[in-house]
């Protein structure tokens, strides 16, 4: 059979090679490139410099894998952490906490505290879901720029100010 193409042809005189093509999945924050990832990755960010900028003598990790079970960022603040998962919504509907009960049930058996961070909505189901699993131990907090720095700080030093990570 004989290629009919011309541009087939001619790569091969000019000497050029087809370019490497990155795979798309290198372009996208946490493997996808919806809407909400994007929100997310900006959201996550944002989060970032937020910790900074309210606690700039602490320690902050970032959990750059994606994971169900772990917290995007953990928090040092004089020597006591805190756990943070930030979550995005779409819409202002309400937040129920469906991808909340791995995370909780490891930090439930690690005994850590967490402050989950959601950019918008009515967060009251997922409240009720979190006070189940780790009771005083976290927070959740409507969080969206830097309006919200003081319940997101009172919330962090709520639970930095709790005695003892592991229950008796």
């Amino acid at each position: 059979m004989i290629d009919t193409r011309l541009y087939r042809w001619m790569l091969p005189l000019l000497g050029r090679r087809r370019p490497v093509r990155r795979t798309p999945e290198s372009f996208r924050p946490r493997g996808t490139s919806s809407r909400v990832s994007r929100l997310a990755a900006r959201y996550d960010a944002d989060v970032d410099e937020a910790l900074q900028r309210l606690w700039p003598k602490a320690r902050v990790y970032h959990d750059r894998e994606f994971a169900r079970d772990r917290a995007d960022f953990l928090l040092v603040v004089r020597g006591r952490g805190v756990m943070v998962e930030t979550k995005v919504k779409s819409d202002p509907g309400l937040f129920r906490g469906s991808t909340l009960p791995p995370l909780l049930d490891r930090l439930q058996r690690d005994g850590r505290r967490l402050v989950v961070l959601l950019n918008q909505g009515d967060p009251t189901p997922a409240r009720e879901l979190v006070a189940d699993k780790l009771g005083d131990k976290a927070r959740i907090v409507v969080w969206s720029g830097p309006e919200q720095d003081a319940e997101l700080r009172a919330a962090v030093e709520e639970l930095i100010a709790q005695e003892s990570r592991h229950p008796l």
